[in-house]
């Protein structure tokens, strides 16, 4: 029998998560955090994790790919401070001294073991769709859809409940206390729209009839962080250029009357795919026809901050 009470306010507790907050800046490390105890669950992993043993490093390297551009990242914080949201169990955590900052010192903190309480870690285990439905909450309420499916590999949960044969529906979540307003479905065609139905960045326009190919509109400024559905924070991009707009490894300068497209030296490879981005470093974005519809620097200046992997490579204007 499903226990629809206890769903309901483990679904609730992950809505309401608090998330340390500092103007616009992104931190993604309580989501990430619960996506990978999800997935721990999902696959039967052990409830408890060992801070310094199984936890650490796999969090550092998602918020190394998924979190925003920092010098250092600080896995340690969600891991001490989940418990306050009651989505997390540290056994021993009072007996440790505290450090200044109000959680132990890494030292012993890597000898600690925490998880999803038992009845959270139970009633995930066993009921598979919920694993998945609560990571989909997670990733539509902090993550670009774009990154969604990465970050699924990433965790170990598969895409969505198709793969498990399970396909309830996935709402989206209730607006938070940040204010971000639900999703606005009419943004993608005014976005492409306003770009003539091409990417600004490589004019890739192939159709199937009168069906668009592989052409989205992109948020600057992520929705999931409070960016608005207004066409000066969209661009008009092809798939690959989304994608690498989101991941940071593609971003924008404002320069004089024209916008830079700026790649990061993160970008390595040798395949085609790879000089379809190299190839367009320092050229200009193609603007829409009306210019009061061109990207405002508020979102630009956000996604250089929040989401470019900096530094980015010199280049001549491409010709």
């Amino acid at each position: 029998m499903v226990n629809e009470g206890g769903r309901a306010d483990f679904l609730a507790k992950l809505d309401r998560i608090t998330i340390w907050k500092r103007g616009e800046r992104r931190a993604p490390h309580k989501p990430l955090l619960l996506l990978l105890a999800l997935g721990r669950a999902y696959r039967g992993v052990p409830r408890l994790g060992r801070y310094g043993g199984d936890l650490e490093d796999r969090l550092t390297a998602l918020l190394k790919q998924f979190g925003p551009p920092r010098r250092a990242h600080h896995p340690e914080q969600p891991f001490a401070r989940l418990p306050g949201d009651g989505l997390w169990e540290i056994p021993g955590l009072n007996d440790v001294p505290k450090g200044a900052s109000g959680i132990p010192r890494l030292g012993d903190l890597r000898a600690l073991k925490g998880g999803f309480p038992e009845g959270t870690y139970d009633l995930v285990r066993t009921d598979p769709a919920l694993a998945l439905e609560a990571a989909q909450r997670i990733l539509h309420r902090h993550f670009p859809s774009s990154l969604h499916a990465s970050i699924r590999d990433a965790v170990g949960l598969p895409f969505l409940h198709y793969e498990s044969g399970l396909a309830p529906q996935v709402r989206e979540p209730p607006s938070d206390d940040r204010g971000t307003p639900k999703r606005d479905p009419a943004f993608r065609r005014r976005v492409l729209r306003a770009y003539q139905r091409r990417c600004a960045i490589c004019e890739f326009d192939v159709r199937v009839e009168d069906q668009l190919l592989g052409l989205e509109a992109a948020h600057i400024m992520w929705h999931a962080a409070g960016g608005p559905d207004h066409v000066p924070n969209g661009l008009a991009l092809c798939a690959l250029h989304h994608r690498a707009l989101d991941l940071g490894a593609i971003g924008l300068r404002w320069t004089g009357a024209q916008v830079k497209i700026l790649v990061s030296s993160e970008v390595n490879g040798m395949s085609t795919a790879v000089r379809q981005l190299l190839d367009y470093r320092e050229a200009p974005l193609r603007f829409p026809l009306n210019r009061n519809d061109a990207p405002d620097p508020r979102f630009v200046a956000w996604h250089a901050q929040e989401v470019f992997r900096r530094p980015a490579l010199p280049g001549e204007p491409a010709a």
